[in-house]
């Protein structure tokens, strides 16, 4: 795969773990559009750029990110939700999403974010 095969774009509010989640995909050999940590942001860089998988933190200073999703979801951009919140707690359209509970290691971030680039292809 290409860089742009495997284009991750990240989105986090806690400035900790989005540094941890990039330098993860990076180590793997991903490029990382982001990380972005606002919901404004988010949408705008969900708009503009064309990653072929997306990292997304459910809850953004209190904003939910389910703008950003439903915009790469129209676009056909698989999504991995991060989230502290049980399937149940997600609205319905979003609970088949893949999802990583927080706090989650750099080994299921990676391992699933290549599930979701597998299944695109």
């Amino acid at each position: 795969m290409n860089d742009d095969q495997r284009s991750v774009l990240v989105v986090e509010d806690e400035f900790l773990l989005a540094i941890q989640i990039q330098d993860d995909l990076l180590a793997a050999g991903f490029s990382v559009i982001g990380p972005f940590t606002s919901l404004r942001s988010s949408i705008a860089a969900a708009k503009r750029e064309t990653p072929q998988a997306a990292t997304l933190d459910v809850n953004l200073n209190g904003e939910f990110v389910y703008p950003v999703a439903d915009e790469l979801l129209a676009r056909g951009v698989p999504v991995l939700l991060l989230t502290g919140y049980a399937a149940s707690d997600l609205p319905e359209q979003y609970r088949s999403l893949p999802r990583l509970s927080k706090p989650f290691n750099s080994r299921d971030l990676i391992r699933t974010v290549e599930a979701l680039l597998i299944g695109k292809g």
